[in-house]
């Protein structure tokens, strides 16, 4: 169930990760101050999240064979178009050092003292820490993420690492990451594509976040992200009446939501519906939404 190697994670463990890092491991109570006052959920913007050499590194080295390589998998569906690696194991040396750091104890600890959470840890299965990109037309419709661990017994997703990887992306193409208030009524926070700033941000049952807008990038172009997500002690209350949940009450898939503005589509409702349960298909959208292409709605 690990993913990460035990011995190469010792070594990890016995060094001193900070080098990895920028300067905000030096200033963890200016950014803990800035994330307890986060709008409409906790969250902060980290920059300069890598020392230079090691984020020019990874730029180098980010791996864009999508249509070759058999890690990526591409979702092309109304709610996400998108592709997603999740086999780091497989990820150049660089960009899998940086996996390797951010699940040492030395570094839960540091996101601990910003976020608060006493009970943070790595999860050892990296469930849904991966890197992503998202191309011409690309999109993420606003979710709230699994809660419930779907592998870890008694554990759920607490928080959030997303680090930006593009040295040059124009605000007109859009690919900004939405912060929506409970309600799902109020886009509150936009945090805008920017070179080696990391989006810090809580997951619960209030934070609601998405790319929604399609992306407008050239085609020979791609937003390129690294994600990665920590892990705690099962707190939550099982309830049916949450959104998204399974028959025990719980969150253990993305569960998408339609925004305001939105026009209302039934094709789309089914997806809805289909998504906490499992990724969405062709043959779903051969059955639900034949006519459906990514270069539409």
């Amino acid at each position: 169930m690990e993913v990460l190697q035990k011995n190469r994670l010792t070594e990890f463990e016995n060094s001193d990760n900070t080098t990895y890092f920028g300067d905000w491991v030096n200033n963890i109570d200016v950014y803990k101050n800035l994330f307890s006052c986060g709008k409409p959920y906790k969250n902060v913007i980290i920059p300069n999240f890598l020392n230079t050499d090691v984020i020019e590194q990874i730029t180098r080295d980010f791996p864009c064979d999508f249509e070759n390589n058999k890690d990526w998998f591409y979702y092309n569906n109304p709610l996400e178009v998108k592709y997603l690696n999740s086999n780091v194991e497989n990820y150049p040396t660089s960009l899998k050092d940086i996996y390797y750091a951010l699940s040492t104890k030395q570094i839960v600890n540091l996101f601990s003292e910003i976020t608060a959470i006493d009970e943070l840890e790595y999860d050892p299965t990296l469930y849904g820490s991966s890197i992503h990109a998202h191309g011409r037309n690309g999109r993420l419709h606003l979710h709230l993420d699994y809660e419930k661990h779907p592998k870890l017994e008694n554990k759920e997703r607490r928080l959030n690492v997303i680090l930006y990887l593009n040295k040059e992306w124009k605000h007109e193409w859009n690919g900004q990451t939405e912060l929506w208030d409970e309600e799902v009524t109020e886009c509150v926070t936009k945090h805008h594509v920017t070179y080696n700033s990391a989006l810090l941000f809580q997951t619960n049952n209030l934070s609601w976040h998405g790319v929604p807008e399609k992306i407008k990038c050239p085609v020979n172009e791609f937003r390129k992200t690294m994600a990665y997500y920590y892990i705690s002690p099962l707190t939550s209350q099982a309830n049916p009446n949450k959104y998204g949940v399974d028959s025990n009450g719980y969150r253990t898939k993305a569960s998408f939501i339609k925004r305001p503005q939105d026009p209302v589509i039934p094709q789309l409702d089914k997806l809805y519906d289909i998504r906490p349960q499992r990724r969405i298909t062709k043959d779903d959208i051969d059955s639900i939404w034949p006519t459906w292409n990514n270069e539409q709605y």
